[in-house]
């Protein structure tokens, strides 16, 4: 399975290299470069959110798909990915796919500052702190309340964390919920 996602990235990457190459530095300044999160940690911040089954779990820059498989195949939320990076945005798709996701669970190339995200139940990032800033506005003009919002890494800086887990590593967990 491995070994054919790498082939198709390989051909894709020698298609379109400097478009590829274009969408990568893009996301990587007004969102995050692309560092995946560890699964343990993924795990970890959907059960401090209290994930629950049908619930709509939305992964602001979801990179290669892995906390949406994780959502709709360990907690069965229907999960929701957008990412920037056209390259990582192929490799979740085809990651959703090779792991037998349920129908519902979407990646989108999108720019996720530009969608509505208002149906979300929980929302995962792990963005840079600039990318949290720009968020503020969003997420106080489209958020339900009761709406619940992890981060990982850096606090979002404009909500108060309702509690934060820190791991061995120094890595932190925030969570958060809209009121």
């Amino acid at each position: 399975m491995l070994s054919f996602l790498l082939i198709f990235l390989i051909f894709l990457a020698i298609l379109g290299g400097g478009f590829l190459i274009g969408t990568e530095i893009y996301a990587g300044i007004i969102a995050a470069p692309y560092l995946g999160t560890p699964r343990k940690k993924i795990r970890r911040a959907l059960k401090l959110a209290s994930l629950k089954p049908g619930e709509r779990f939305y992964d602001l820059g979801s990179g290669d798909g892995r906390a949406l498989i994780i959502a709709t195949k360990e907690f069965q939320a229907q999960a929701v990915g957008f990412e920037l990076w056209y390259l990582l945005y192929l490799w979740s798709k085809v990651s959703i796919f090779l792991h037998r996701c349920p129908k519902g669970t979407r990646a989108y190339w999108k720019n996720f500052y530009r969608v509505d995200i208002s149906k979300a139940d929980v929302i995962f990032c792990f963005l840079t702190p600039k990318a949290y800033r720009h968020l503020g506005e969003k997420f106080n003009g489209e958020l339900k309340s009761g709406t619940r919002v992890i981060t990982f890494s850096s606090p979002l800086g404009f909500w108060e964390p309702q509690q934060v887990i820190t791991f061995p590593d120094k890595i932190k967990l925030f969570f958060y919920l809209k009121k």
